[in-house]
C-alpha cells in the first residue's frame, strides 16, 4: 500500500519522510514534512478497533484542557477521524516534542512531576466510563495479569522462571483477596520510559494511549513507578517521589499502597514474560527487549525487598501512619505460656519473622535476612512449584497409605529413579527425624545388634532413637553420661587439624575411628553421619574418611 499517497490524498500532506517505529502489534510511523512532525498510525481492522479509537479520541479531548502535552487527533480533509482502506484503519496525531523520560535525568523534581501528571490524568478521568473498554482483554492490564501465565515457559532460565512464577502466586494471595476494594477507572496503563516526555526539568506530557484500559486505578501508578525505579540504586526512594506527586493530585487509599509492591512485581513479570515470548516471535527486534535487562535487574532486587518495608515506605510518602507495632515482648509472653522451654529461641533480641521468599526472610520491622540457617527449605521458601503442588494435592486428597491412589506410586517411582537399582522400596515418613529413627530401627533389626558408631556433634533428629545417636543432643542433657549404645569418634575436620585435605586428614581420623571400634567389634549395628555436619558448624567431612570407615564397619557386620 502506498502510504505516502494515502497521506497526500486524505490529509493533504506531502510526506518528505515516513519512518516506521517499532511496536508490538499495530504500526506507528513518524511523518515529517515542511519542518513539522506527526504520528501516523496503521491499525489492523478488528471488530472493536473503531469503537476503541472512538474512546481514545474522546479521552484525548477530555484531557486536552490540562496543562500537559497530549496527542491531538488530526482530521482528514473531509473531517473524518480516520481512514478505512481494505482491512486497515489509519489516523494522524500530533507529535509531542521533548526529552523522553528514559533519556532524562530523574531528579526528585522530575519524579514528583511524573507522579503529578499521572495523578492529574486519573483524577480527570475517574468518573469517565466507556463500555468499549470494560470488555477489553489485554496481557498488559494488571487486573488481567494471569493472562501472561501462558508465556512463562518462554523464560529459558529455571531460576528466572521460578522468580516470575512466585509473583503470579503472590498476586493470587495478596492482591485478589482485596481486589473488590480497589477503585476502578480508565487509565493510560503504559506510562513507560518511551511514552512520557519532559523538558529536562519536569514531565510535560504523555502519548500512546493504545494500551488504555478500564482497570484498577492503582495500576496506573504501579506501572509508572516500575519504570521510574529501573536502574536506581534505591528504587523505593524513587518510588516515594512519584507517590508524593500522584497523591497530591489524586489521593491514594491505604489498600492501594498495601498491594502496590505486588502490582509492581506483576508489571515487571508482564514485561519479562512478553520479552521472552517476543524474542521467539521477533528474534531480531530491539523494541521487544528494550526494557528487558533493566526489568530483570529490578525484579531480582525486588524479590529481596521486605514487602513490609515497601508498604511502609509507600505509606510514608502518602502521609499515612506506617508504624508497625513491635510485638516482641507480647510474643515472648505467649511463647512462655504455650511452648515448651526445650524449644530454643535464637538471639538475645529474638526476630519476629513474618514472611519468606526463596533465600530471604522478612521480619515485621521491614528488615531482610539472607537465610543460611533453615536447612529444611532445600529449594527456598515459598517456591512456586512446591506451593502449587501442595495446593493442588490438598484440594484433592489428603490421606495415608491405607488406600490405593495414583499419586503415591507415581512419586515413589520417580523417587526411586534417582537411586541405585538395588534400592527398590520406599517407606514414607513425615520428617528427617522419623527417617533417621527408621534407619536406626532397620539397622538394629538387620544386624541383631544395638550399638552405634557416631560422630561428636552429630545430629540425627529428636526422636528417642535419634537423640541416642546424636552427640549434639545427648551431650547437653541434664543427666550425666552418654547413652550406652553410642560409640563416639571425633569429627574428621580438616580446619585446625594441621593436615591437608588430600586424603591424609581423612585417613588420620579414620584410624581414630577404627581404634574406638576395637573394644566393640561384632557388636556395632551401624555407623551414622552427616556428609556435611550442620550443628557442628557446616563442617564437610575430610576426603576419603567415609570410604575407610565404611569398610571397617562393614567388615565387622555393621551397616
Amino acid at each position: 500500500m502506498d502510504l505516502e499517497k494515502l497521506i497526500q490524498d486524505y490529509y493533504g500532506i506531502k510526506a518528505e519522510r515516513l519512518t516506521l517505529l517499532e511496536g508490538f502489534e499495530d504500526k506507528t510511523f513518524k511523518l515529517e514534512s515542511g519542518g513539522k512532525k506527526w504520528i501516523f498510525k496503521q491499525y489492523k481492522k478488528r471488530k472493536d478497533t473503531e469503537a476503541l479509537l472512538k474512546v481514545e479520541n474522546a479521552i484525548l479531548e477530555k484531557l486536552s484542557g490540562l496543562p500537559y502535552q497530549f496527542p491531538r487527533l488530526i482530521l482528514t480533509k473531509s473531517n473524518a477521524p480516520h481512514v478505512i482502506l481494505d482491512d486497515f484503519l489509519f489516523r494522524l496525531l500530533t507529535f509531542l516534542e521533548g526529552v523522553l523520560f528514559g533519556d532524562a535525568q530523574h531528579s526528585d523534581v522530575v519524579l514528583y512531576s511524573f507522579g503529578s501528571l499521572l495523578g492529574t490524568m486519573d483524577a480527570t478521568l475517574h468518573d469517565v466510563f466507556h463500555p468499549a473498554l470494560t470488555g477489553k482483554e489485554s496481557e498488559w492490564d494488571l487486573r488481567q495479569f494471569k493472562l501472561n501465565l501462558k508465556y512463562l515457559p518462554s523464560i529459558e532460565d529455571a531460576s528466572d522462571r521460578n522468580l516470575v512464577h512466585y509473583f503470579f502466586n503472590q498476586f493470587d494471595e495478596e492482591v485478589m483477596p482485596v481486589a473488590h476494594l480497589l477503585r476502578k477507572g480508565i487509565i493510560h496503563s503504559d506510562a513507560n520510559d518511551w511514552n512520557v516526555v519532559t523538558n529536562g526539568k519536569s514531565v510535560t506530557g504523555i502519548f500512546d494511549f493504545g494500551d488504555m484500559v478500564y482497570s484498577w486505578i492503582i495500576n496506573e501508578l504501579a506501572i509508572g513507578i516500575t519504570y521510574a525505579m529501573m536502574n536506581k540504586e534505591d528504587p523505593l526512594m524513587a518510588a516515594s517521589e512519584v507517590i508524593k506527586g500522584y497523591h497530591k493530585k489524586y489521593p491514594l487509599q491505604e489498600v492501594d499502597l498495601e498491594v502496590l509492591f505486588y502490582l509492581i512485581g506483576a508489571r515487571l513479570c508482564t514485561s519479562v514474560c512478553n520479552s521472552a515470548y517476543g524474542k521467539k516471535i521477533k528474534p531480531d527486534s530491539d523494541y521487544v527487549t528494550i526494557s528487558e535487562n533493566a526489568a530483570w535487574d529490578l525484579l531480582r532486587k525486588w524479590i529481596s525487598i521486605n514487602p513490609v518495608k515497601a508498604a511502609t515506605t509507600f505509606k510514608d510518602a502518602a502521609g499515612y501512619d506506617s508504624s508497625a507495632p513491635n510485638q516482641a515482648n507480647e510474643l515472648l509472653k505467649k511463647r512462655d505460656r504455650y511452648l515448651s522451654k526445650s524449644l530454643s529461641l535464637s538471639y538475645s533480641q529474638p526476630i519476629h519473622m513474618q514472611r519468606a521468599t526463596f533465600q530471604y526472610m522478612f521480619d515485621n520491622q521491614g528488615n531482610t535476612f539472607l537465610d543460611a540457617y533453615n536447612s529444611i527449605m532445600l529449594v527456598g521458601h515459598c517456591h512456586p512449584k512446591v506451593v502449587a503442588a501442595g495446593q493442588r494435592q490438598l484440594a484433592r486428597l489428603n490421606t495415608n497409605t491405607r488406600y490405593l491412589y495414583d499419586i503415591i506410586y507415581a512419586y515413589a517411582e520417580k523417587l526411586l529413579s534417582k537411586f541405585p537399582e538395588s534400592l527398590t522400596k520406599v517407606f514414607f515418613v513425615n520428617s528427617g527425624s522419623e527417617a533417621s529413627d527408621l534407619a536406626l530401627r532397620m539397622a538394629r533389626f538387620h544386624t541383631s545388634r544395638n550399638r552405634m558408631l557416631v560422630l561428636e556433634e552429630g545430629y540425627h533428629g529428636n526422636t528417642t532413637a535419634g537423640i541416642e545417636a546424636s552427640h549434639y543432643k545427648y551431650s547437653k542433657l541434664p543427666y550425666s553420661g552418654k547413652f550406652l549404645s553410642a560409640i563416639e569418634v571425633p569429627i574428621p575436620k580438616v580446619f585446625g587439624s594441621g593436615l591437608p585435605d588430600d586424603g591424609s586428614c581423612g585417613a588420620y581420623y579414620a584410624a581414630k575411628a577404627r581404634k574406638a571400634m576395637e573394644p566393640h567389634l561384632n557388636n556395632i549395628a551401624a555407623f551414622i553421619a552427616e556428609p556435611v555436619m550442620g550443628c557442628a558448624g557446616q563442617v564437610p567431612l575430610a576426603r576419603n574418611y567415609l570410604k575407610e570407615v565404611y569398610q571397617a564397619v562393614r567388615a565387622q557386620g555393621g551397616v
